[in-house]
């Protein structure tokens, strides 16, 4: 076609494919216009209306298919017939350069005449391959266009956080309708529009609370809100507790009382001034560590003892207890069961200003994790299996990734059985399974690591099970691979991690230390 040519596509009851093999051009329509270069590929469906018209001296060369898209009309004939309503679905129909486009399309063009019934046959199946090398292109532009435009408001929720933003404000400036830029965004982010917008301002607010001493009402203004109440409630929602009480969360002299946390505490740095009485005796006679004789054991159901501390703030495991508590200090309830142990570190370190010293805890922890895995895979054979079993009075549980099975399975990625991995496969933070005597043939494992309650009931049930046909089938029984852990490994925690991992590598580096040897079995016999 020369520059003084135009071609128009008017639609009708077919829809067509446009491929340009030579030149350059534009393609217009009622509204705008775009360029057509070598390469470019035109989806025209039938209610499009289009006109190509070359732009320069030399001639523009296109080829164009025709084509109908069939749906199926009839389910007891199997009968099929022209869809008059299909369309692309994207916004824009003109893609450039789809990778061996033009090469498909220039053999289709030279065996369109062919009267050998298979190599027309073989024409459909390249058209076919045409169009998925279309489609395929058109999902990978679209993703980096959306990613393009999610970055774009991602910048101006950072840079414009204290303004009103509404989430037709952000899908205007995305050029998106707002429940496909809510779709790609949270895709993207991990979160809607409005939750990040809200994270992006609270994290401002902690800051401004944390190290500066200006008053509520003009903290709530910085980051966006007019009401002072409604940012209070936005404030808790986010972060589990109110302005005022996360203020003084954030003294300088921080001397919280912890039920459950003191091992996280005490990996950031802080020393809690109470904590109860067997936690106290854990960090003292397991942990061994001198800050337990500085911290006040407190038995349970006593909060009298509590306000002569005089505690910065209380940290608990349970809301049920803030009523209570909250009348002494400000209280955080942090749930056990809503995070893994990292999880529940990052947020008590990003509660308290502390992220550098997670950071960089988290990061040594990672080292003693990689230098721990190098030396334990040099001593195992990669197909072995493990076993987490933990015995109580009456019952006996197979362990996931969680508590016990943290360090094995998720820092040291040593093989679960079967079981336990389809269990992980479907929820990576799977916990344990109770199981029955019958059932472990079909938990058997290579290593078998035995977690026993302390207590009579327990240490006799064990007792009991070995001496049991089921438990001498065992692979790891019979290879004399099994190993009663100590108190540490029931604690789920950042220092007790630590030394698990170090037991972990003296166990399986050392074969004599994989049998019941004499220390062990006094832990067994009490």
């Amino acid at each position: 076609m020369s520059p003084t040519e135009a071609w128009t596509f008017s639609g009708g009851s077919t829809h067509a494919v446009l491929i340009v093999t030579k030149g350059s051009g534009r393609m217009l329509n009622e509204s705008d216009q775009a360029d057509l270069l070598d390469g470019s590929v035109l989806v025209l469906s039938r209610q499009s209306a289009r006109q190509v018209r070359a732009d320069t001296e030399e001639p523009l060369r296109f080829l164009v298919f025709y084509f109908d898209a069939l749906q199926q009309s009839d389910q007891v004939t199997n009968a099929y017939s022209p869809s008059l309503s299909w369309h692309l679905d994207r916004s824009s129909c003109l893609f450039h350069q789809v990778d061996h486009g033009t090469e498909l399309a220039l053999t289709l063009f030279a065996h369109r005449q062919t009267s050998d019934p298979l190599e027309a046959f073989q024409n459909q199946i390249r058209f076919q391959q045409l169009l998925y090398l279309i489609w395929s292109h058109a999902e990978q532009q679209a993703t980096v266009e959306t990613s393009s435009v999610v970055d774009q408001t991602l910048s101006y929720i950072h840079t414009n956080y204290a303004e009103p933003i509404t989430l037709d404000d952000l899908a205007n400036r995305a050029g998106l309708t707002p429940r496909y830029y809510s779709e790609v965004f949270k895709k993207k982010v991990g979160k809607s529009p409005i939750e990040y917008l809200t994270s992006c301002r609270m994290e401002h607010a902690k800051t401004l609370l944390r190290e500066s001493n200006k008053r509520l009402r003009d903290v709530a203004r910085l980051v966006g809100y007019a009401d002072e109440f409604y940012f209070s409630r936005r404030f808790k929602q986010q972060i589990g507790v109110s302005p005022t009480v996360f203020v003084r969360m954030n003294q300088k002299q921080m001397a919280p009382v912890t039920f459950h946390y003191a091992e996280y505490l005490l990996a950031l740095g802080i020393r809690p001034v109470g904590a109860p009485e067997e936690q106290v005796t854990y960090l003292r006679e397991q942990l061994r560590m001198k800050e337990a004789d500085e911290i006040v054991s407190l038995p349970e159901n006593t909060p009298d003892l509590i306000e002569p501390l005089q505690p910065t703030f209380i940290l608990t495991e349970s809301t049920g207890d803030c009523a209570a508590f909250s009348k002494i200090a400000p209280t955080l309830a942090l749930p056990w069961l809503a995070h893994d142990v990292f999880g529940h570190l990052n947020i008590l370190a990003d509660m308290l200003g502390m992220k550098d010293q997670a950071h960089m805890w988290l990061k040594q922890h990672e080292q003693k994790v990689l230098k721990a895995k190098r030396c334990i895979d040099a001593h195992i054979q990669k197909e072995e299996t493990f076993l987490i079993l933990n015995v109580r009075p009456q019952s006996l549980f197979a362990y996931g990734a969680r508590n016990i099975g943290h360090v094995l399975y998720k820092s040291l990625k040593l093989t679960p059985p079967k079981i336990i991995q389809g269990e992980l496969t479907r929820n990576p933070n799977f916990w344990a399974t109770k199981i029955n005597e019958d059932q472990l043939s079909q938990y058997a494992a290579d290593w078998l690591f035995v977690h026993i309650f302390d207590d009579d009931l327990s240490r006799a049930h064990f007792i009991e099970l070995m001496q049991q046909d089921v438990w001498q089938r065992i692979p790891a029984v019979q290879k004399g691979q099994v190993v009663i852990l100590n108190p540490i490994w029931f604690s789920y925690d950042p220092l007790s991690l630590d030394l698990q991992l170090e037991e972990a590598v003296q166990i399986l580096t050392h074969s004599n230390t994989a049998t019941l040897s004499k220390e062990k079995r006094n832990i067994l016999h009490g």
